[in-house]
């Protein structure tokens, strides 16, 4: 039996006995007693060591290709600031997190010979618009602005009606 089921065992028992739910005074006498009774040479917390942020590996993110650009040492001292307001310190787990923002965030995108950058451009939705509707818009709509709409612009119904009127 683990220790947590051996102290929810022992406060639903002090529970039933009192016959109501237990207040924080019992609950916690009811945990207390169930830690003395269990049996353990005292609970065994398991150990995991940060690994904190040392000279040595600053220097190995500095060679590292995949941070270039980026300046690491000032970063660091971001990182260390954000983290005294907050009262944490500062991993090699943490500043990893911290390092991947920046490189997103403060690098402006790199743009290739071309003036283009590497992400595909989007492509322009073009429609073919009927010859000669901005002709008909200007001389028969109420609004002849609407003729220097664009045709994607204009309205389903607009669209159709002036297909059929340009037909005749």
């Amino acid at each position: 039996m683990t220790f947590s089921e051996h102290a929810f065992d022992a406060c639903c028992r002090q529970a039933k006995a009192i016959g109501r739910r237990l207040n924080k005074t019992e609950w916690l006498q009811a945990m207390q007693e169930a830690y003395d009774s269990y049996p353990h040479e005292g609970l065994k917390v398991r150990a995991t060591r940060i690994k904190s942020v040392d000279a040595e590996w600053l220097e190995e993110l500095e060679q590292n290709p995949a941070y270039a650009g980026i300046d690491i040492k000032r970063e660091l001292g971001k990182a260390q600031a954000w983290a005294s307001i907050r009262n944490v310190g500062v991993s090699q787990m943490r500043f990893l997190n911290w390092l991947n923002k920046a490189q997103s965030s403060d690098r402006p995108i790199q743009f290739n010979g071309a003036g283009a950058t590497s992400f595909p451009t989007p492509s322009a939705q073009t429609s073919s618009e009927p010859k000669g509707w901005r002709e008909w818009v200007r001389e028969n709509s109420t609004d002849p602005s609407n003729a220097d709409r664009p045709w994607n612009a204009l309205e389903a119904v607009a669209q159709k009606y002036i297909l059929t009127q340009l037909q005749k």
